[in-house]
């Protein structure tokens, strides 16, 4: 088992931070939660139709307002819903009803396909130029892919809710004191299962580059927990910092765009320190064979001043080529 000092964390975290910047991630989530707001009623749809053919779609519906509702309010999630209801009653049938699953396959998956973009650039990553639609094709049947997975996870939260329900019932009436406390921990313990779990899938198989497993698993469980308290802290926030006021009808789109703005930036916060503790204190993140590394060169500012006198080059920054 490894063991890491003081300064190997500190080191690794001073990196992650610096890195974190350097790669404009503030640009990055905001592009993300910009795409993210036309692709959540149609990524919410698929789930919902695909764990609901299953378990039933007013119980996965329930189970998603229910999460919503806590992380964004009640009156974004009930927008939310009426953006997935509009979209569930505007179909049609015969050829306008396929050509509406293929538009709604496409805006769903175009969440995971900006996201795979963001994670390139935070890996120092980039496909080739050739074979370009073969690339699209494939990215877009991943993103499906992993829309299905979210679906499989939605499946097994809602079993595992259920067997804890009967669960709980017992503990209630045999340990009405302890019960609450226990049941609110094992909570905690199966929702940073299931994020890590997700996020591992993500950062494993979306961004064009090649990590290990044991890799995986250390930054998607600290990108978990990161994620589960700042899901606290930005519920809180827009809770009681009254964001949607100033925008009135525009507000619960508006609180909507905030939370997935600052989820973004847990999510890529997190996809750098995977970078960092893999190629430190595990194997290089490598390009796949359709990818090539991004180069990155210090580019130095020299004033001509001080060419002239022989004072030495300003600092430079870096940036990717």
């Amino acid at each position: 088992m490894a063991h890491y000092t003081l300064k190997d964390i500190w080191q690794l975290t001073k990196n992650t931070v610096g890195q974190f910047m350097e790669n404009n991630s503030f640009r990055l989530a905001a592009a993300l939660a910009y795409n993210t707001i036309f692709s959540l009623p149609p990524l919410l749809l698929i789930i919902i139709a695909a764990a609901g053919a299953i378990w039933g779609e007013e119980a996965v519906s329930g189970q998603l307002e229910s999460q919503l509702g806590s992380m964004v309010g009640a009156d974004a999630a009930a927008s939310i819903q009426n953006m997935i209801k509009n979209i569930n009653q505007s179909g049609k049938g015969g050829i306008a009803s396929t050509i509406g699953i293929g538009t709604l396959i496409f805006a769903a998956t175009t969440f995971f396909i900006t996201l795979q973009d963001s994670l390139n650039s935070i890996w120092n990553v980039r496909a080739k130029p050739t074979n370009n639609i073969v690339k699209i094709l494939k990215d877009r049947f991943l993103s499906f892919g992993l829309i299905l997975s979210i679906a499989l996870l939605m499946l097994v939260s809602l079993l595992i809710s259920a067997i804890l329900t009967l669960f709980t019932d017992y503990l209630q009436q045999t340990f009405p004191t302890i019960a609450i406390i226990f049941i609110h921990i094992l909570n905690i313990i199966v929702s940073l299962a299931f994020i890590t779990f997700l996020f591992a899938l993500i950062y494993k198989y979306l961004p064009d580059a090649i990590i290990r497993w044991k890799d995986v698993w250390v930054g998607s469980f600290l990108t978990s927990l990161l994620f589960v308290i700042g899901k606290f802290l930005i519920s809180w926030y827009i809770g009681r910092g009254d964001v949607a006021s100033p925008y009135g009808a525009a507000g619960s789109v508006i609180i909507i765009l905030v939370w997935i703005y600052y989820s973004s930036l847990i999510i890529f916060f997190g996809s750098e320190f995977t970078q960092q503790y893999a190629n430190t204190f595990g194997e290089k993140i490598r390009p796949k064979p359709h990818a090539v590394e991004i180069e990155i060169r210090e580019v130095q500012h020299e004033d001509s001043d001080d060419s002239k006198a022989g004072r030495p080059k300003s600092e430079g920054r870096f940036r990717k080529e």
